[in-house]
């Protein structure tokens, strides 16, 4: 017998104990004649019910619910994405990407599982070189619209930003810059390229300081 359940006979036996009680008690002169016994044995009945209630009727009336909605003697289905979570949870790396090639398989046109994928070997494998020719190789594949295909190029940027690849990933910007012109995807390459640059100069500078130190040394 589990703890829940002696926690919930405990909690059953004391509520119809106070039942039992105040019914033996509710007729005698004594508590006639003191309204104060009722209205005391009124109000720790109804905590001592409402305990019960919360501890014991209310989380049954939540599995039974949960039954009749998830299971009714079916399995529940898991998508492609909850297998390959699950996966990554448990550290099966290589199975979450085969639970993702799954979905690129069943939906070609979502970017989101080929997003995943580089993720994971980046983050997970350090495999950013495979990430990198992975999403390239989806890229090239077919033709994307304009969001998509903006975003897995700006998963590619990421990546050459974590590898501090700058002038792969100022290439990349500038493709996007140059492929959609006049939209936010354009303008955000255009503010990264600015940012991009301008760590550029700082490492420059950082640099030449250093050259500058070790020559009067």
């Amino acid at each position: 017998m589990s703890t829940r359940t002696v926690i919930h006979l405990c909690i059953a036996g004391l509520f119809a104990l106070a039942v039992l009680y105040i019914m033996s008690k509710w007729s005698t002169p004594e508590w006639q004649e003191n309204p104060m016994y009722p209205l005391i044995a009124i109000i720790s009945l109804a905590i001592v019910g409402g305990i019960f209630f919360v501890t014991v009727v209310l989380p049954r009336i939540g599995d039974a619910v949960g039954t009749a909605m998830y299971s009714s003697g079916e399995e529940v289905k898991q998508d492609g994405s909850m297998k390959a979570v699950a996966k990554m949870a448990s550290g099966d790396y290589e199975g979450a990407i085969v639970e993702f090639k799954k979905m690129i398989a069943e939906k070609p046109d979502d970017p989101y599982p080929i997003s995943e994928i580089s993720k994971i070997y980046t983050d997970k494998l350090q495999q950013p070189d495979n990430a990198i020719v992975f999403l390239q190789g989806h890229l090239e594949a077919k033709a994307w619209s304009e969001d998509n295909a903006a975003f897995l190029m700006f998963r590619m940027i990421d990546i050459y930003f974590h590898q501090k690849a700058w002038e792969h990933a100022k290439d990349i910007l500038e493709q996007v810059a140059g492929n959609f012109p006049g939209t936010r995807h354009s303008a955000n390459a255009r503010h990264k390229i600015n940012e991009l640059e301008q760590i550029q100069f700082k490492e420059l500078q950082a640099q030449r300081a250093k050259q500058s130190a070790q020559g009067g040394v």
